[in-house]
Parts: structure tokens; C-alpha cells; sequence
């Protein structure tokens, strides 16, 4: 019994020290593991900011004056480049695939000149419009392009099909339906292609009327920037004057005609440029007379707000980014550019990164990129030396 019992002190005294093995290993663990550093979980990203991206080669002197983009993988910039300074030049336009930008192929394009805007509803709905100037700069051939996902072809454009008076300051693609507005013989114009055709809708009776404004000045309108968000839902930013009426005003389009829009601002020497955003979530930014103080409202679509703290400076482009946060491209005479957004109720603004060797450089275009809080924006730098020389630049904002 003795023995047996020795038996038993042996067994639980060996049960103890390894027992007393395992907890000192465990510590002995516990410390190692709270001694090493934490691998990391994912490679550190990178703050939100403008940075410059790579773009295809173009020959001086070349501007990239808008872009699209419809998604991740899909974005198009438009403008021109030409061999020597002062050259009327050749369209360019440069096709993003969600990694790398490169030139696209312009079949059957042979007219001299640039393209100015694009616009998309989808990667095989894009639209692009230019022009070819004549011997007298105010008489224009304006050229409008589609592409359908496989190529680029020019579509028939009757006030465009020769030189004339026509002067398209925007364009708008939603629901597969596409608008431009402008300037027709000193008259509002408004071509809305259907799916099928263009059609030539009336300006708002307003527009139209008889008489004077204030101060003599004859009865007019400008249409000067637009957002379409449906065929029978399209915002368009201006100014006009007529009896009893003188200021910066939007006019809405319901499908069948132009209903004008005031905002709070009559009799102001102002006018709007850009308009962007959501439905029920609208800005509009502009000037006041020959590109003076400059002018930002925000609403609803029927009530307003004059938003103030814009610098002065030329406002060329606008957009509405996913938070809500409107984007505004500043041209100032340097030339140099920014880039300021509106948040916690106040502009802040941004100063584009130029690439080295550049004297200065002004932005153009800039576009948000659907599902995602990304944006590119576009433009051109000066390169050092005489006689002046442009290059073409793109911003890429990854958020």
C-alpha cells in the first residue's frame, strides 16, 4: 500500500510540473506575442487628393477640355492638338479602361478643329460635340459624335451640317435621350435628340416676348450650362431679361417645354455658367458682369440659397460628388488653377498639382465617377519657353 501510494505522489507531482510546464509557456507566449509589433492587416492607403495621371503622349499644342466617366472602368476626354502653335489642330479623344488612359480612333474623321464637351449615360451612350472654325471665328461648323461602345461615328447635326451662327455652350445625356443648348442667331437654341432624331424644342415663352428690361435692355436668354437626370427631367443654368425681370435664373424641362426658375437674384448684373448635382439637391455657380465677383446658389428646386465665399476667379466646371459636396474648377490668371468644394459651410480650396517644368496650368473639365467617390479633371499646362506652348494634363481624385 505504500508503494501504491508512492505510486500516486509521483504521478501527481509529475501532473504538477507539467502542468506548471505549460502555464510558464503559455506566459512565456503571451509576452513574445505582446513583445512582437502587429503585422499589418493591408498596405497603408493613400489620402484622398489630386494627383496628375498618366495620359497618352500628344504633340503641342493640345487641350483636353472635358470628360465623362460612367463607371469604374469607363471614361472618355475630349479635345484637340496640333502640330505648331495657332493651328486649327485635329479632335483628340482618350479612353480610360480602369487602369490605363489611351487614345481612341476617330474613323472617318477628317474636319480640322477640336471637341469641347462629352457626355454619357452609359459606357455605350457617349456623346461628344466640337466644332471646325471658318474664316470668321463666329461662323462655325459644329460636329457632334457618338459612340456605341464598339466605335466613334459622327451623327448629322442640321444646324450644323455648315458654317453658321450656332454656338453650343453644353451638353446632356440621360435616359438616352441628348440636349444641346446655345446660342442660334442671337436666339435661345435647344436641340433634344430622341433616340431617333433631333428635334428643335421651343425656348420658354419668356425668352420670346416683346418689350424691355430693365434699363432699355432688350428681351433675351442665355442657356449656358445643363444637367439631365430623366427624358422629361433636365435643369438648365443662365440669365435672361425681360419686362419686370433681370438676373441669373434656371429654367427646368418637364418634357414638353422650358419653365423658367427664379432664384432669388433679380435685377443682378449676374449670370450662371454650371449647374450639377441630384434631383432635389441643385447648384449653380456663375459671375457677376465680364467675369467679376463670382456667384453660388443651392436648392431644391423651389427654394434657394445664395451660398457666398467663392473667390474670384474663372468658374469653368462643376459637378456634385457622392457625399453631396459640390466641386468647382477656378481659373485664375497666372495661369493656375484650384479646385474648391463646399463643406461645414465653407469653400475650401485646392490647388491643382502641376507636372515639374510647367509655367502654369489651367483646369477644364472635371467628372465624378458613378459608384464611387473618385473624380478626373482636365485640362492644359504651359510648357516653359516662346513661342507659347500647351500641354494636356488629367487629374485623377481617388476618395
Amino acid at each position: 500500500m505504500r508503494r501504491g501510494g508512492l505510486v500516486v505522489v509521483v504521478v501527481l507531482a509529475g501532473l504538477l510540473v507539467s502542468a506548471c510546464d505549460k502555464r510558464q509557456g503559455l506566459l512565456a507566449e503571451q509576452r513574445g506575442t505582446a513583445e512582437r509589433p502587429a503585422a499589418a492587416s493591408s498596405a497603408a492607403k493613400p489620402a484622398p487628393a489630386w494627383r496628375l495621371a498618366d495620359t497618352p503622349r500628344t504633340t503641342p499644342t493640345s487641350v483636353l477640355w472635358d470628360v465623362v466617366a460612367t463607371d469604374r472602368t469607363h471614361a472618355w476626354a475630349v479635345g484637340h492638338q496640333s502640330a505648331e502653335p495657332g493651328g486649327d489642330g485635329v479632335p483628340i479623344v482618350q479612353r480610360w479602361d480602369g487602369a490605363t488612359w489611351s487614345p481612341e480612333e476617330l474613323p472617318g474623321v477628317t474636319w480640322r478643329g477640336g471637341l469641347r464637351l462629352v457626355a454619357a449615360d452609359g459606357p455605350d451612350n457617349v456623346w461628344a460635340v466640337g466644332g471646325s472654325a471658318g474664316a470668321d471665328p463666329a461662323h462655325t461648323t459644329t460636329h457632334v459624335l457618338h459612340y456605341d461602345g464598339t466605335a466613334w461615328t459622327e451623327v448629322p447635326f442640321p444646324p450644323g451640317n455648315k458654317p453658321g451662327n450656332t454656338h453650343v455652350t453644353d451638353l446632356a445625356v440621360a435616359g438616352g435621350h441628348t440636349w444641346l443648348i446655345g446660342d442660334q442667331g442671337g436666339k435661345v437654341g435647344v436641340h433634344e435628340f430622341d433616340g431617333q432624331a433631333w428635334q428643335q424644342r421651343t425656348p420658354p415663352a419668356e425668352c420670346t416676348q416683346d418689350g424691355v428690361s430693365y434699363g432699355g435692355m432688350p428681351t433675351f436668354c442665355d442657356f449656358t450650362g445643363i444637367v439631365a437626370f430623366a427624358p422629361d427631367d433636365a435643369w438648365v443654368a443662365g440669365n435672361a431679361a425681360w419686362p419686370g425681370f433681370k438676373g441669373p435664373l434656371l429654367f427646368h424641362w418637364d418634357g414638353t417645354a422650358w419653365t423658367p426658375v427664379k432664384v432669388g437674384l433679380n435685377n443682378a448684373d449676374t449670370a450662371f455658367s454650371e449647374i450639377a448635382g441630384r434631383p432635389g439637391d441643385l447648384w449653380a455657380v456663375g459671375h457677376t458682369a465680364g467675369y467679376g465677383g463670382p456667384v453660388a446658389v443651392h436648392g431644391d428646386g423651389k427654394t434657394w440659397q445664395v451660398i457666398e465665399g467663392l473667390p474670384t476667379a474663372r468658374l469653368t466646371d462643376l459637378v456634385v460628388d457622392r457625399a453631396g459636396h459640390p466641386w468647382v474648377l477656378e481659373n485664375f490668371t497666372a495661369p493656375s488653377a484650384t479646385l474648391a468644394t463646399y463643406r461645414d459651410r465653407r469653400w475650401v480650396d485646392t490647388r491643382a498639382p502641376a507636372p515639374p517644368d510647367t509655367v502654369g496650368i489651367s483646369l477644364h473639365g472635371i467628372t465624378t465617377v458613378p459608384g464611387t467617390s473618385d473624380m478626373f479633371a482636365v485640362g492644359d499646362v504651359d510648357l516653359p519657353g516662346e513661342p507659347r506652348m500647351l500641354g494636356t494634363v488629367l487629374l485623377a481624385y481617388r476618395g
